[in-house]
């Protein structure tokens, strides 16, 4: 038998409670105003939670995580799907594998669920019987455990909103902080959010582009100020002069294809030692000629780009076509690399490689959108990887 009643009258947690002590199987609905969440139980677990907050959907998830590239994401929104899951499009395109949609489903029904201790009223109702969609995939998620979460959040909420400041204030990094590098002992978080900070960023705007939910960014946030590592600033109008742009754009570039590329090269020499340093060698010397341009800055003998190099070539290119050479040249490189990987590692290394690359071009895209969007950037990046 069904129920039905109110947040503010019987809480989330106690409504979990009923539906786990009784093993009930069946479709809980909460609104609020327009916003409205499906959790889905059998026999008093967790399987399924749908949301129709835009920030919810499943590609969205996976771009704000920075796992699939913008390009990626309108490339299977406009395939033909003929009323497939997204999950399952990805999986035909070998973007993902089964096993890392499974983990990002599950990351997706735990971040709609634990959103919800944040509401102090909204309608519930729980439609006993009802099953998920059958083209959904399902897990089993002990809801006890999430209660346990969900009230250690909103405990530690109470905590941070005593230590962050209002949504619109600027933040800033402390330039000489208090507190020693060698006393320093940041979590993975902590740095994701820290490198995130700029002029002109407000606490939401960080909020907004952080790769992780609001709870932990906001933590984090919270743990740098306390650190003495984030102040709470002035308004600092970005400088958008010529000058400034270029060496974002230089910046960006160097990120995405020299980053990328020593990432490729580590773990060629750690899997296969010095024949993984003939490997980066002969790939480049066999197809050195698809890549004019970078053979005055490359050395394929010892894998390395030299940035200063780098910055002067960009400078030497004409102006209107520099862009586009160094890209296509780039593009051309990490391709003959990634079937170095690929043949010389098995594909099991070499999707977990190119999963990682699209990840870490993701994130630097994210943090230099502007750049990114004025110059078309994240297409070009994605043309690299797209038929991998």
């Amino acid at each position: 038998m069904g129920f039905a009643g109110n947040l503010k009258t019987v809480s989330l947690p106690d409504v979990f409670q009923l539906i786990v002590s009784s093993k009930k199987t069946g479709m809980l609905s909460i609104s609020r105003d327009e916003a409205r969440r499906d959790i889905y139980f059998r026999d008093g677990l967790l399987v399924y939670a749908s949301s129709n907050s835009r920030e919810d959907l499943f590609g969205n998830l996976l771009l704000k995580k920075g796992r699939i590239s913008k390009a990626e994401l309108d490339e299977i929104l406009n395939t033909e799907n003929e009323g497939k899951k997204i999950g399952a499009l990805l999986v035909e395109k070998k973007l993902f594998s089964k096993e890392e949609i499974f983990e990002c489903l599950k990351m997706q029904i735990e971040e709609i669920v634990y959103a919800l201790f944040g509401w102090k009223d909204g309608k519930f109702e729980l439609t006993e019987g009802k099953a998920p969609p059958a083209s959904v995939i399902q897990t089993e998620l002990n809801p006890m455990n999430m209660i346990m979460e969900g009230m250690r959040r909103i405990d530690e909420w109470e905590e941070l909103k005593k230590i962050l400041p209002p949504d619109d204030a600027f933040l800033e990094i402390v330039p000489e902080p208090a507190m020693k590098s060698e006393e320093m002992n940041l979590s993975r978080s902590e740095f994701m959010v820290l490198a995130l900070i700029g002029a002109g960023k407000t606490l939401q705007k960080i909020v907004e582009e952080s790769f992780l939910d609001q709870f932990l960014t906001c933590k984090s946030i919270a743990n740098l100020l306390n650190m003495g590592l984030l102040k709470i600033g002035k308004h600092v109008a970005v400088d958008k002069t010529a000058e400034v742009e270029q060496k974002a754009l230089i910046e960006l570039l160097a990120n995405v294809y020299i980053g990328n590329l020593i990432f490729i090269f580590s773990n060629l020499k750690e899997k296969l030692g010095a024949k993984g340093e003939r490997v980066i060698y002969e790939t480049f010397e066999e197809n050195r000629m698809f890549y004019p341009v970078l053979n005055q800055i490359f050395s394929g003998r010892d894998g390395q780009v030299k940035l200063d190099l780098f910055v002067e070539l960009y400078k030497r290119l004409p102006e209107e076509a520099r862009i586009w050479r160094l890209v296509s040249n780039f593009n051309s490189l990490m391709n003959d690399y990634l079937i170095a990987v690929q043949k010389n590692l098995g594909n099991k290394i070499y999707r977990r490689v190119l999963s990682e690359i699209k990840i870490n071009i993701q994130n630097t895209i994210n943090r230099n959108r502007q750049i990114a969007m004025k110059y078309g950037l994240e297409e070009e990046f994605s043309r690299a990887l797209r038929d991998r």
